[in-house]
């Protein structure tokens, strides 16, 4: 059904999708289909709008390869299918189900302090009142379960301040206190939501192989001991053994390895890699929950609900003040029976001064952070990062660039290094397969023009042999080049992944391939060192020769390679029982459970979705360099907060005292009691000044 807005939202409607689709390859009842760079982002919604199909029985999206794999009626054309897709992009990002304005969220304090601002006392109080309900379930909540908390000392200040017709602390208090927990229900679903979107990756159904006849069968009736079939493009729904085929698995997100890692007869797999090229038979050995990526999401799940819980500075500080202030005014009380010696020590409760001015502190260090590409999620993120004396670094994508280059050039023939690279290039042709790419990135960089070959041979798992002009251009591994009776030397090299070229049956030159690590990378550790971060950690799924080399060139303290994510968690609850303060900075779904488990997990922006939700701090700028100007500013925050701990208790414990000794009025138990208040939240606006950006000029 077209609405009434179609006509409007067409004129600004990108490409139809269908015109950005290529089908890469195709046998009946399956098709896989190469979906254009710039709609990439659609690709997992382009799936399930896909599988929605009468005739389509799984579709599965690849974000790496950017493959879109269909299984359908083999009665169908692959071209049939296309009827299935949105019509263009705009449609395909449209959220089945549309998650409530932030407007709509920010409602209630939004209210509660423009009623505390601008409404006459007699309506602002009715109006303030009405907002502070929830701040009243949760203390009745408190007090049922026998928890003299913070919530409780929230509802009794607000309801003093709106008795003695304070409706202006009434209203910024009220306001202050529920953003902060939208915020953090917010934060929450958005992870959960991030969890079921990446479990949803996972084809709903498989390719069962029964005696070497194939039949789609639903994913949950996958048992351990069956055999399966996966193809190219295609992602793996379980964990098994490889027991027949060859192919490239890419499983970047386990291993942190950027290239792909050839698989054969024995090799293990793991659900949520996928296959570049090729096509394996696998053994299960566990499915659905059983599977390592469902235990991955579900201890990351009980990882998130624990952090939700935990109650950040503010809370700790305030409640331990609760029972001491009723307990003085109560004693108090049944001393003098004086009941404005009681509403004044009532009145002085240290927690609106806390409420207002730390949770300031943590919105203006916020801001300065997205001002200078640091985002913090949450203030418990800028008190753990101000405690870090360790940093675990991964390697892939967050101290090297995440995709390999080629550094070196061996000739081992009579023959231009120039004329090796241009023909290297060209027998690649469009091949897009990491080291394939890397060849072609390297030949443009060096300014050379690889011409169209007129035959391309792909060898899955080996390389390719090319027609280029008037040569046989063999690049790949050294056993595709001892198939075609090419004598390859020794092609060992420490760190690097090796490829070889040959031309008209001899071998002519040896390429090494290596993840670059990024140009900044030693000076943020230099920077990170003068701060005081005493050890940096090198901890990767890559080999551990790659992670030697990574160290080597960093100065790094320690590494360790080889590690699977939870080896990771191991090395950080190590780390935290010694007594470190410990950030984990990575980039893949291998780092989420390891950054969840950190004081502080902090990620980069290019990361996978799971690991950026996870984290508690996200670079915002393409390399590393904010995290320096990140541990600074949650130093800087920390001691703004301990300074307007000493503004709010200082003036307050002074006035407790005059107020128990009852020289004190309510009215000026309220100046002190606002005084101070005033006074913290003015210094809980300095990082805005003290660390505002130049004007433009």
């Amino acid at each position: 059904m077209v609405s009434e807005a179609a006509p409007r939202r067409a004129r600004q409607r990108p490409a139809p999708l269908a015109r950005s689709l290529r089908i890469a390859h195709a046998i009946p009842g399956r098709v896989r289909f190469q979906v254009a760079f710039e709609d990439q982002a659609h690709g997992a919604e382009l799936a399930r709008r896909m599988a929605s199909h009468p005739a389509v029985s799984a579709a599965s999206w690849r974000e790496t390869s950017r493959s879109l794999v269909v299984q359908f009626d083999p009665a169908l054309k692959s071209g049939d299918l296309l009827s299935a897709l949105p019509a263009s992009a705009q449609d395909a990002a449209a959220p089945a189900t549309p998650a409530t304005p932030l407007w709509r969220q920010m409602l209630v304090p939004a209210v509660s302090l423009t009623a505390g601002l601008l409404v006459p006392a007699p309506p602002a109080s009715f109006v303030i009142a009405t907002c502070a309900l929830p701040i009243a379930r949760r203390a009745v909540r408190g007090l049922v379960g026998r928890k003299l908390n913070i919530d409780v000392l929230d509802g009794m200040a607000v309801g003093l301040l709106l008795a003695s017709g304070d409706v202006l602390a009434a209203g910024v208090s009220v306001g202050l206190i529920e953003t902060g927990e939208r915020i953090r229900r917010r934060a929450s679903g958005r992870a959960r939501r991030v969890l079921r979107s990446w479990l949803g990756t996972t084809p709903s159904a498989v390719r069962l192989d029964e005696a070497g006849k194939e039949r789609m069968v639903p994913l949950e009736e996958v048992k351990a001991g069956d055999r399966i079939s996966v193809y190219a493009g295609e992602s793996v729904p379980v964990d098994g053994v490889v027991i027949d085929g060859l192919g490239d698995l890419d499983d970047k997100t386990w291993s942190g390895e950027a290239m792909p890692r050839r698989v054969a007869t024995s090799a293990q797999v793991l659900a949520g890699s996928s296959l570049y090229d090729g096509r394996v038979l696998i053994e299960v050995l566990a499915s659905g929950d059983e599977t390592r990526a469902a235990k991955l999401a579900i201890a990351l799940e009980d990882a998130i609900a624990a952090d939700t819980k935990v109650s950040d500075m503010v809370y700790r500080i305030a409640d331990r003040f609760v029972l001491p202030v009723l307990a003085t005014g109560g004693i108090a009380f049944a001393v003098t029976g004086q009941v404005g010696r009681l509403v004044s020590i009532l009145i002085i409760d240290y927690g609106t001064g806390f409420r207002v001015s730390i949770p300031t502190t943590v919105l203006t260090t916020m801001i300065t952070g997205a001002r200078q590409k640091v985002l913090f999620k949450n203030g418990r993120a800028i008190e753990e990062l101000a405690q870090v004396d360790t940093i675990i670094f991964d390697k892939t994508g967050t101290l090297t660039s995440g995709r390999p280059s080629v550094a070196a050039i061996e000739l081992l023939a009579d023959l231009d290094q120039r004329e090796v690279l241009r023909l290297a290039a060209a027998a690649e042709g469009q091949i897009q397969h990491p080291m394939a790419a890397a060849i072609r990135r390297a030949a443009k960089a060096d300014g050379l023009r690889a011409e169209t070959p007129h035959e391309v041979r792909y060898q899955v798992g080996g390389g390719v042999i090319s027609r280029v002009g008037e040569h046989l251009v063999v690049v790949g591994q050294p056993a595709l080049l001892a198939k075609q009776g090419i004598t390859c030397p020794d092609t060992s090299i420490a760190g690097s992944s090796v490829v070889m070229v040959a031309v008209d049956g001899r071998a002519v030159a040896r390429m090494s391939l290596r993840d670059r690590v990024d140009s900044n990378a030693k000076e943020v550790l230099a920077s990170l060192r003068r701060l005081g971060i005493r050890r940096f950690i090198l901890a990767t799924g890559d080999r551990g020769s790659a992670a030697a080399a990574v160290a080597r060139q960093l100065g790094l303290d320690e590494y360790h390679g080889g590690m699977l994510p939870e080896d990771k968690v191991g090395l950080v609850r190590r780390l935290r029982a010694e007594g470190h303060g410990v950030a984990v900075v990575g980039d893949g779904i291998n780092d989420a459970y390891a950054m969840a488990e950190a004081g502080v997990g902090i990620a980069v922006p290019d990361g996978a979705h799971l690991a950026r939700e996870t984290a508690d701090v996200v670079l915002l700028a393409e390399d590393l360099a904010p995290l320096p100007t990140a541990v600074r500013l949650a130093r800087e925050a920390m001691g703004i907060m301990r300074q307007n701990i000493g503004l709010v208790a200082v003036p307050n414990t002074v006035g407790m005292g005059l107020a128990v000794a009852g020289q004190l009025t309510p009215l000026a138990a309220t100046l002190v009691n606002n005084g101070s208040t005033v006074l913290a939240a003015a210094n809980a606006l300095r990082p805005l000044q003290k660390n505002r950006l130049p004007a433009k000029s």
